[in-house]
């Protein structure tokens, strides 16, 4: 029985400079139904992966993990298809091909910062092995996937092609994504994903200003971190349902912006995570912001975080591409093999500083074959553990979530 390996590779890489803005065009519906698909997607995807990992600091990009399982669902069929639209929330095929395309192309599109998303597909040498024509126009014309071929039973050199494609895209922040003990003659394709986010801080920390300060781990231990200060306005929101404060900090004239949820308790982080798994964040966090005199205290901080998604995607309802006799994969390549996933990992790396901040993450995924309140002036201080989201504020779409507490890497 032949095996079919397939890598999907998600970073994100916050950090600062411009890009020019692209026309594009997306019907409203549609744009709304899937920025809805992505964050309940988010949610759960960050629930599952933080109850894996108690304790822990926390980066990871779900946006990027749906696209490459939106790109293996193309190639899907049967209960494995229906498994990961709906671990997906994705109404159907038809949606995906219709929606993902013009979504993608919004986001390159994003105007004062750096965000780029790129596909790629690695698939195993040998016209016995190409890729079916459906799948393969799909992922040219949709996901705007390159397609390499590679042979992967040469392991190291097959490795180190794909790491240098990961490493470039990632801007060196994600390196030996794929081990060469991975990959074998056995290996048919490799899905990538990668974006890349670079962006200044709309009003940006005085860098004489940043102090060693206490931050308290919880309510018996603390440590000392750089934190950074400044006074001045900022959408924010109490979340008294919640127990938390939210803080909005824009990306210089960008759409992007980093909102962080800081809970008014020390050890308030866990009941926060508890609540976000069934958060509508539109409704509950991002339409409570209002624009306030906030002063505000935040470390500096920094995050790698590597996560073997076998483990994560099952408890979301993907089981299915993870069975070696009943996967249904056989719209990926021409031939007849039974194909599963055999392997799913992602690594992704932030660090947040007073210019502004700067994330990666990759996931490699191995298939085998076989209202408006008003406010006055706000403190907000985070000296104890918080959750942030990085998203795209004019539709409120998540690209990337994670958690401090004060954990030096």
């Amino acid at each position: 029985m032949a095996a079919l390996k397939l890598l999907l590779a998600f970073f994100f890489v916050s950090l600062l400079t411009l890009v020019n803005s692209a026309a594009t065009t997306m019907d409203q519906t549609q744009e709304e139904t899937l920025t809805t698909s992505i964050n309940q997607f988010s949610t759960q995807f960050y629930k599952e992966t933080a109850a894996l990992k108690p304790g822990e600091n926390l980066i990871m990009s779900p946006l990027s993990a749906e696209i490459v399982l939106a790109l293996l669902s193309l190639g899907a069929g049967g209960n494995t298809l229906t498994e990961l639209n709906t671990a997906l929330y994705l109404p159907n095929s038809e949606f995906t091909k219709s929606a993902f395309k013009p979504a993608i192309a919004k986001l390159n599109s994003v105007e004062g910062v750096t965000l780029n998303i790129a596909n790629k597909v690695f698939v195993k040498d040998g016209e016995m092995f190409a890729l079916a024509p459906e799948f393969k126009k799909n992922a040219i014309d949709i996901f705007s996937s390159d397609i390499q071929n590679v042979d992967f039973s040469a392991s190291k050199q097959a490795a180190a092609t794909i790491n240098t494609w990961v490493e470039k895209k990632t801007n060196d922040k994600i390196k030996d994504l794929i081990s060469a003990d991975s990959l074998d003659g056995m290996t048919r394709l490799v899905l990538v994903n990668a974006i890349y986010f670079k962006g200044n801080w709309e009003k940006k920390f005085k860098k004489d200003v940043t102090r060693k300060q206490d931050f308290f781990l919880n309510s018996n231990d603390k440590v000392q971190v750089d934190m950074m200060y400044q006074s001045s306005k900022f959408p924010y929101a109490d979340l008294p349902e919640w127990n938390a404060q939210a803080l909005e900090m824009k990306y210089e004239k960008s759409d992007m912006s980093m909102i962080i949820i800081l809970p008014n308790e020390v050890e308030g982080l866990k009941s926060l995570e508890e609540k976000l798994a069934t958060a509508n964040l539109k409704q509950d966090v991002f339409d409570k912001l209002h624009t306030v005199e906030v002063q505000v205290s935040l470390p500096k901080f920094k995050i790698e975080t590597e996560i073997n998604l076998t483990k994560v995607l099952p408890k979301l309802g993907m089981k299915l591409i993870f069975d070696q006799a009943n996967a249904n994969l056989k719209g990926l390549l021409q031939n007849d093999e039974q194909l599963y996933v055999s392997e799913a990992i992602q690594k992704a790396f932030i660090e947040v500083n007073e210019e502004g901040a700067e994330a990666a993450a990759a996931t490699a995924f191995q298939i085998n074959a076989l209202g408006g309140t008003r406010y006055g002036k706000r403190s907000f201080r985070a000296d104890h553990p918080f959750y942030f989201i990085l998203a795209y504020k004019k539709d409120c779409r998540v690209i990337f979530v994670g958690a401090w507490r004060g954990f030096v890497e």
